[in-house]
């Protein structure tokens, strides 16, 4: 592979010459490669597994830029990757969200008390989920934590339900991005 830098016949030149080399187009620059010759072998159900994820990727992709809200938004964030609204779109439907930390320190059981959640996706995360049980496994609470100002990693969920016994309260997080790929991660407060 290599990256034109000089060569102004070529730049801005995409697809195959002589059946030997392939030129793309990347973020700008001109990208030469070796004609890739393909395999012989059946793919694997691994290899069909991931093909179909690239598929329903590239479907959502597609509908990104159909959609004139969501095209905008995922455009206004690719820029500043320097990327294009669909390679974001792909990266987003491809990519799951991560849920990183909860933050419980303000969390003494009461109706009132706030959980901080701090998560992240490669756009923007659609919602996050959280559901508080008992050491013993018992649903006290769930509902959707509310986005924290304008800061798209921090959000907070305030509890509705008394929790008499706060040691041993699990607590699970659903983040949720855009395409709809879900992380969940479970906390235990000590």
């Amino acid at each position: 592979m290599a990256i034109n830098k000089t060569n102004f016949f070529i730049e801005g030149v995409s697809g195959t010459i002589a059946k030997q080399m392939t030129l793309r187009q990347r973020n700008g620059k001109t990208i030469i490669s070796r004609k890739s010759k393909g395999s012989s072998l059946p793919p694997t159900e691994e290899q069909i597994a991931v093909r179909e994820k690239f598929e329903d990727a590239a479907n959502y992709a597609l509908g990104v830029l159909q959609d004139p809200a969501k095209k905008a938004a995922y455009n206004e964030a690719a820029v500043k990757l320097g990327m294009s609204a669909y390679a974001l779109a792909l990266k987003d439907a491809h990519s799951f969200p991560e849920v990183r930390r909860v933050v419980t320190g303000k969390y003494k059981g009461l109706v009132g008390d706030v959980i901080t959640i701090k998560a992240k996706d490669v756009f923007t995360l659609d919602k996050v989920w959280v559901e508080i049980r008992s050491a013993a496994n018992v649903l006290l609470e769930e509902g959707e934590a509310t986005a924290a100002g304008g800061n798209s990693k921090d959000w907070k969920y305030t509890a509705t339900v008394a929790n008499p016994a706060v040691t041993g309260t699990r607590i699970t997080i659903t983040a949720t991005d855009m395409p709809g790929n879900q992380t969940t991660r479970e906390f235990t407060i000590p």
